[in-house]
């Protein structure tokens, strides 16, 4: 059974490594913990498990060799165990250093984990009328780190000691901790700089909101909506905004009317623009006349109809390019 549960931390923690990437590289830390701590003692001439729960405690360091690889060292403390044979009942605590190698994957970028660790624990073993004795003993675990600050982190985990004791003439011992534990993390994660993402924002303007038929001045209204794409773009925190406006017109009257007119029109809105505050070089203006018209279904028709059906094409478009920066 012991066997069994060993190779399979071995493969866990072999899986944990394929995948894993955590802590800040070339980082140290230092950490208390403390829990329950649970005896599985065989019966061997008599001697058998008396109180098998005990208080477990300790102190460890590490070091981040990689993002997801750390080397610990530490000293562990069983403190409440006892056996029995047929007259008398021993006392013994269980102590010593422990070396180990800790893999992980990571919950987040602030160095946030899921853990797997296993190593071997120099165990001394003392009972009552001197009774001592001395194991190398194999540990693996798992646990949960939790990043409270960029410093201090919590652990919540599970470790399993076995052979504790394992001499001829004394019970084959395992123990298992449950443990929470503080660790201080000297450096710590370091913040995740912000990336600015490129946007662009589209507007469409209607020109019979802009400007009075056939003009090319902005009207009250117009001035309104012109000071509102401003408003919008400001309110998104688009920084770095360049301004590509280009006017259109229907394709109603000669071509180079139409054409002037589209001009007039989105040098009208630009002028609108950098009354707004926005600056000369961040404008791109462009007359497209007649071009790319939007409208539709407007065959055959004449008079105010086909007015009216060509109103879509009558516009002023705005695309306003920049960088955004997410912050959590």
């Amino acid at each position: 059974m012991k066997a069994k549960i060993l190779s399979l931390s071995v493969i866990a923690a072999l899986g944990f490594a394929v995948a894993a990437q955590a802590a800040v590289p070339e980082t140290a830390y230092v950490g208390v913990r403390g829990g329950w701590a649970h005896m599985d003692m065989d019966t061997v001439d008599g001697v058998s498990a008396d109180d098998k729960d005990a208080v477990g405690y300790g102190l460890y360091a590490g070091y981040n060799l990689t993002s997801w690889a750390a080397i610990e060292a530490g000293y562990n403390f069983f403190d409440g165990f006892s056996a029995k044979d047929s007259a008398t009942s021993y006392d013994f605590d269980v102590h010593g250093p422990e070396a180990a190698l800790r893999l992980a994957y990571p919950l987040g970028p602030d160095g946030s984990d899921i853990y797997v660790r296993g190593g071997a624990f120099w165990a001394t073993s003392d009972a009552d009328h001197g009774i001592t004795n001395h194991e190398i003993a194999p540990f693996v675990g798992a646990g949960v780190q939790y990043a409270v600050t960029k410093n201090f982190d919590v652990r919540v985990g599970y470790d399993y000691y076995f052979d504790v004791i394992d001499d001829e003439g004394l019970p084959e011992t395992d123990i298992g901790l449950l443990y929470a534990g503080l660790q201080y993390t000297f450096g710590g994660a370091a913040p995740v700089a912000p990336v600015p993402q490129t946007v662009t924002e589209n507007f469409t303007l209607d020109a019979a909101t802009l400007f009075p038929f056939d003009g090319s001045s902005l009207c009250e209204e117009g001035v309104k909506v012109v000071n509102s794409v401003v408003d919008s773009v400001a309110a998104k925190n688009i920084q770095n905004a360049a301004y590509d406006v280009k006017g259109y017109t229907d394709r109603i009257g000669s071509e180079k009317y139409n054409q002037a007119l589209s001009e007039k029109r989105a040098q009208a809105v630009a002028a609108q623009l950098q009354a707004a505050g926005v600056a000369p070089e961040q404008l791109t203006v462009t007359g497209m006349g007649e071009a790319d018209p939007v409208s539709t279904g407007c065959e055959g028709l004449r008079g105010n109809k086909l007015v009216d059906c060509l109103a879509p094409d009558r516009r002023v478009e705005l695309a306003v390019t920049g960088e955004v920066t997410e912050t959590e």
